[in-house]
């Protein structure tokens, strides 16, 4: 008997396992690796193209197995698989027909794009394709590198002939290679507007030849993803009319690089990105999270030990992140997230509380159970406090890093938002855990606990802030106090304090809105002050005295400069009417 065709999948469909999955991997990975200093190591070591050809006849690979590359992703608990099919040095990792410039006249002589999109394939993980529209090889891609503008001319170059020679590219990959690709995630469209490589055409042309085929906004035309680089956005995307938008948020394990750096010594700790995959799925959106094999095809121990933690927390509590969506609170009073599921709220607890409590405030569902997620699923106390919900939980956390609850509900979740204003003194208090940490692509600034205590701290970027809304019962001018440290000899940064300033959006080289952070403030009432040591301890330290409107008004604290190592620690802003 003839097996039944298997039903093809509608573009929906697609969009729809992808939201569920949560959690990918992405792979840098070229003959750049070769060099050990990143994926833009031609522009950042302005390297001549006739140099960097010589790099070809040295990739040999000779450890490349993909097979391992899909068993550490599978062990992880990763869902799915980006890798970079060429990347802005225009070397192609595939067997592409219309030029040399590729993986097959290597050494290494083989398609690694499909024996990956095979290897990945029969673990049950479907591949996407990252495709740079940036080239800093083909002849006719414009504009040139700045340093190299005098070396390679751009006389004669006509961008229509690399659209053309970019779309046989695109053919090939969505033809040839199927199941794959789930996704053409797109990079190096913010140097080129999209009508002057004709985006929208290509966009059509692939969809035409993939139904199926998810496109990421990143040849700046609306489709999608929306894909934030290396940061964590404060909260979700939504559209116009305030619908959720689906997101994915891609991240280095390094400080820097996405490619191969045989130099970097800072990986980002397990605890922060299982933390970090936590926030981000409870705000709506997916982890992509990335790798940089070596030349020789392995993955550096840093990396499998990283993805290795992750695996063995995603072991016990994964059915909190795959299928889940965003949190229905818009601000929690104990530092951890919450997931949800149909009428499940999963409650993930970062910092074990000292009174061993966590409050869900305003939950207006009545509960059926709360249980923790381990073996055996033992009910856990729970009692009424007003709108508030009090859970108790055991004596000791059942992961180091985040443990998880299920809270049982009647009905889907029915939460009032959490508004901060005033306390019996008329003080407006704002703990950091309260507060929307913001920054740019290279976002460092994270919570940090002291004493059990959150605040946030790595502020090592002057893109990156803290915000918070707030409800003040009438206009007048308040002292507003910083609960911050500063260490010895660490004095001298500025730091912002801005209240109800407006973003600005950035604008990309193409004249395009960027969806990747980095927005300015503009208006509003801005001071600044500078930072003096605090002996390493957290001390209050009035800082400004700001005049609030009756009603909402937002804080915002940033650093405009930063002396030396970081710019402080903050615990708090408090607000103190002005007597």
């Amino acid at each position: 008997m003839a097996r039944k065709a298997k039903t093809k999948r509608t573009r929906e469909e697609t969009l729809q396992w992808f939201r569920e999955a949560r959690f990918g991997m992405f792979i840098h990975w070229g003959v750049y690796a070769l060099l050990g200093g990143g994926e833009w190591i031609r522009n950042t070591g302005r390297i001549p193209q006739e140099e960097y050809d010589k790099l070809p006849p040295k990739f040999t690979a000779k450890k490349f197995d993909p097979a391992q590359w899909a068993d550490l992703a599978k062990r992880a608990g990763m869902k799915y698989m980006v890798i970079t099919t060429k990347h802005h040095d225009g070397f192609c990792m595939f067997d592409a027909h219309n030029t040399d410039w590729k993986i097959t006249n290597t050494p290494f002589g083989r398609d690694a794009i499909a024996e990956m999109t095979t290897a990945f394939e029969r673990k049950g993980i479907p591949v996407g394709y990252y495709y740079s529209i940036m080239d800093w090889y083909h002849p006719d891609y414009l504009p040139r590198l700045p340093w190299e503008e005098e070396a390679r001319p751009a006389d004669g170059a006509d961008v229509t002939r690399y659209v053309d020679y970019m779309r046989e590219h695109i053919k090939q990959l969505m033809t040839e290679y199927r199941p794959a690709p789930f996704v053409l995630w797109w990079d190096g469209g913010w140097i080129n507007k999209p009508e002057e490589l004709d985006g929208a055409g290509t966009n059509a042309l692939a969809r035409k030849l993939k139904p199926d085929i998810l496109i990421n906004d990143r040849h700046f035309t609306k489709e999608d993803l929306v894909t934030p680089e290396q940061r964590v956005p404060p909260t979700g995307y939504f559209d116009e009319e305030g619908n959720p938008q689906t997101w994915e948020a891609c991240i280095t394990m390094t400080s820097h690089w996405w490619g191969y750096d045989k130099d970097e010594t800072v990986y980002k700790t397990s605890e922060y990105l299982i933390r970090m995959l936590v926030d981000i799925v409870s705000k709506g959106g997916n982890l992509l999270l990335n790798i940089g094999p070596k030349p020789d095809g392995t993955i550096q121990k840093e990396f499998v030990k990283r993805l290795e933690d992750i695996g063995e927390w995603m072991d016990q509590f994964s059915e909190a992140i795959y299928g889940t969506t965003a949190s229905p609170f818009n601000l929690l009073p104990f530092y951890g997230r919450v997931t949800t599921r149909g009428e499940r709220l999963y409650v993930h607890v970062f910092e074990w509380p000292a009174d061993g409590t966590i409050r869900l405030p305003g939950l207006q569902n009545e509960v059926k159970r709360v249980s923790a997620v381990q073996k055996g699923r033992p009910k856990l106390d729970f009692a009424r406090e007003g709108d508030d919900l009090v859970i108790t939980l055991p004596e000791r956390p059942l992961h180091p890093v985040a443990s998880v609850f299920a809270v049982d509900l009647v009905g889907e979740p029915q939460v009032e938002p959490l508004v901060l204003g005033p306390d019996e003194d008329g003080a407006i208090q704002l703990p950091a855990v309260m507060g929307f940490l913001d920054g740019a692509h290279g976002m460092r600034i994270r919570y940090e606990s002291e004493d059990g205590i959150i605040h946030a701290g790595n502020w090592l970027k002057t893109a990156d802030s803290i915000e918070w809304t707030f409800m003040a019962p009438k206009r007048g001018d308040y002292e507003v106090w910083l609960n911050h440290r500063v260490p010895v000899g660490q004095g001298g940064s500025e730091v912002a304090v801005i209240v109800n300033g407006k973003e600005a959006p950035k604008i990309m080289p193409n004249g395009m809105i960027s969806t990747g952070g980095g927005t300015q403030v503009e208006g509003g009432q801005q001071q600044v002050l500078k930072t003096a040591s605090t002996q390493g301890q957290f001390k209050r330290r009035r800082a400004a005295i700001v005049r609030l409107k009756k009603g909402e008004n937002t804080i915002k604290i940033t650093a405009p400069s930063i002396k030396r190592d970081a710019a402080l620690d903050l615990r708090s802003v408090e607000l103190r009417p002005v007597k």
